[in-house]
């Protein structure tokens, strides 16, 4: 979750440094989520010429190469980017290609911290080098606000594929597109491929899903929660299987504190992908808004979090919420202040 995204919950108001850690939340750092690119079939794909993360002062840029490349515009964060790393390598596995024939660059605006940096190079993931995007020039030049964008880009620099975000067709789009730039596809056979009647129907439906969701997320940023549902309803009615949406949806209903069906929402989730790092961050919110016993599940849901996230803002500061339930202030506030220098850190960069 964005941390842009964090006042979805009445807390308890107060004034001291807990109320300036709950405004750093609210108004924290906000990075692009939403949007579709601009990009077409064959265009001249826009120059960039960025520093990568290793070796220190390398710049990578967009310059006349032997091979085809791959970008993934994302964030350290974003749970879809490292879906985005990990069905990638799949993909590859799939098509018979290795990073180095077609290599993948991932361009961040936030350098990762040493965690974020140890999960997008994890083992499940495809490789990448890292580059930093900082003024988010490449960001915009390349039409990108939904968070993963995915860009392939053959040997003479046009544009195969501009994908935004995680539709259903995601692997067999970007298969193609592989097979395409490295020569396995023929042009005709591409174009075939990406406009038969049922993989064209099936393409129009996942864009037609994510516009509805992008919108909802839009418009629950803009505290129009009932017509935000109502797009995510509308997404849903399309696919049924589609997280984010979902997702999105339990959102919704927590910040119309509609905890039932926020919690409803969220087990859907959940049971198909137990380990959801959003879904399960939602659940401990509203296991903390209905208190009493709930507040030990909540615990040992953010405990389990912070083995694996132990420098998430929002994970550390809902654990404060938990401590200051259980009235033990001065771990609460150990929480509290760490959420807010992990904001300050991330912030800066």
């Amino acid at each position: 979750m964005e941390p842009a995204e964090w006042n979805i919950s009445r807390v308890p108001t107060s004034t001291g440094p807990r109320a300036v850690v709950i405004l750093l939340l609210v108004v924290g750092a906000a990075v692009p989520s939403w949007a579709v690119s601009h990009l077409k079939l064959y265009d001249k794909a826009p120059p960039f010429h960025l520093p990568a993360l290793l070796p220190p002062g390398k710049r990578v840029g967009l310059e006349p190469r032997d091979r085809p490349i791959l970008l993934v515009f994302g964030e350290p964060y974003h749970q879809g980017t490292l879906e985005a790393l990990t069905t990638l390598k799949k993909v590859y596995r799939t098509v018979g290609l290795a990073e180095i024939d077609v290599p993948v660059y991932l361009i961040l605006s936030q350098e990762p911290t040493a965690q974020q940096k140890a999960q997008l190079d994890a083992q499940e993931r495809i490789p990448a080098d890292i580059l930093l995007d900082k003024d988010c020039r490449a960001f915009g030049d390349y039409g990108v606000i939904v968070l993963p964008s995915v860009v392939v880009i053959d040997k003479e620099g046009k544009v195969n594929l501009a994908l935004s975000g995680l539709p259903l067709a995601f692997s067999d789009m970007v298969e193609d597109a592989l097979l395409f730039s490295t020569g396995r596809m023929t042009r005709a056979e591409y174009e075939s491929s990406r406009s038969a009647p049922k993989s064209a129907q099936d393409q129009e439906k996942a864009a037609r899903v994510s516009r509805l969701t992008g919108l909802a997320g839009q418009l629950l940023r803009r505290d129009f929660g009932e017509l935000a549902l109502e797009r995510y309803q509308e997404a849903l009615g399309l696919d049924g299987g589609y997280l984010p949406a979902r997702v999105g949806m339990a959102r919704c209903y927590l910040q119309l504190n509609r905890l039932p069906e926020a919690c409803e929402q969220l087990q859907k989730v959940l049971e198909v992908e137990k380990d959801h790092l959003e879904a399960n961050l939602l659940m401990a919110w509203v296991e903390i808004r209905r208190g009493g016993e709930e507040i030990a599940a909540a615990q040992w849901r953010l405990n389990w979090i912070l083995t694996t996230h132990p420098s998430h803002p929002q994970a550390n500061y809902l654990m404060g919420l938990v401590y200051e339930a259980r009235g033990e202030k001065d771990r609460a506030l150990e929480h509290y202040k760490k959420a807010a220098q992990l904001l300050v850190e991330m912030d800066g960069h």
